[in-house]
């Protein structure tokens, strides 16, 4: 029965990959007398500033939204009442408008006439930061929400024993509960944070100079196709997979633990 399973797993592998290397090669071929990749190359010096400006945005956004959203957290397991609704409301206000109006709205209306100029006095790029801070903002709203519910997942018995051994309140949520609630939502925390470097993107709107933005640039410039899509797929593909496969990882390694 296992060698069956295998066989069975080989052939469909196998047909999986020449379908869509068949796929692959059908579109190059209808589309290679009008591609011409030696255009990505005369841009490679922009492509590969604009990749790198997005990697710089990502990592420093996931810092962001973790920060914010372990803040909205404990907002909404604020003893006070007024804090948590502060928070609630908040949250939905975020939670159900598009992130393009934030940047936007948050950029031209809010942020950009308060700090753009202290912040350029300073020698800092101001729609970089500001873009940076709304994007956590935003994706911590959705975390947040989902350390919320994984840390009401916890059963109370929980809490209680804890506090029977004499932690404090930190030392709670920092040896007994974080740990737990974090092996029940890391499959979404990774899919937030997937999304967080795909929607970086975004900010292209409001001037960054991103992997987006220089490739729409270098698309305009050179009327090229295929030459700027596949780089564009690809470069997006090398920042997303290692955040995919080190959550699969973490998600195998704590069940084993468990």
């Amino acid at each position: 029965m296992h060698r069956r399973h295998l066989l069975a797993n080989g052939i469909i592998a196998i047909l999986l990959v020449v379908v869509f290397g068949g796929l692959c090669t059908t579109v190059f071929a209808l589309l290679g007398a009008q591609t011409d990749w030696s255009k990505a190359w005369e841009y490679r010096e922009t492509l590969w500033r604009g990749w790198l400006m997005t990697l710089g945005i990502s990592i420093a956004a996931l810092i962001g939204s973790i920060f914010c959203g372990l803040l909205f957290m404990l907002g909404q397991r604020s003893p006070w009442v007024v804090v948590r609704w502060t928070c609630r409301a908040f949250l939905e206000f975020v939670r159900d408008t598009p992130l393009l109006v934030h940047l936007l709205f948050g950029y031209f209306v809010i942020f950009a006439p308060l700090m753009a100029r202290p912040l350029g006095e300073h020698g800092f790029d101001d729609k970089l930061i500001i873009g940076i801070l709304l994007l956590s903002v935003f994706e911590g709203a959705y975390l947040g929400e989902i350390l919320r519910g994984g840390v009401d997942s916890i059963p109370r018995t929980q809490w209680e024993s804890a506090r029977a051994v004499g932690f404090s309140r930190v030392q709670v949520y920092r040896y007994v509960i974080f740990p737990q609630a974090l092996r029940r939502v890391l499959p979404a925390m990774a899919g937030l944070f997937v999304s967080l470097i795909k929607d970086s993107s975004l900010l292209n709107v409001i001037g960054v100079a991103e992997y987006f933005y220089n490739t729409k640039n270098f698309i305009s410039r050179s009327y090229a196709g295929l030459e700027g899509y596949v780089p564009l797929a690809v470069g997006y593909l090398l920042l997303t997979l290692p955040v995919a496969w080190l959550a699969h990882w973490l998600e195998t390694r704590f069940r084993h633990e468990t």
